[in-house]
């Protein structure tokens, strides 16, 4: 039972690693650059004035 926990072990941090070098592939690939360029400026746009500040003048 021993060498089945250990082997265990073993897979888990396999399979992260797995999952965190998909993700990182995911993020990082060509096609996705566009829209991940439009979410990058989304803190830098300038917010509309509130309907009634607009109105004030």
């Amino acid at each position: 039972m021993e060498d089945f926990l250990v082997l265990l072990k073993q897979l888990w941090i396999v399979w992260f690693f797995v999952l965190f070098v998909g993700v990182v592939v995911w993020v990082y690939w060509p096609t996705r650059r566009e829209g991940l360029e439009q979410q990058a400026t989304i803190p830098l746009r300038d917010d509309d004035p509130p309907p009634a500040a607009r109105s004030k003048g």
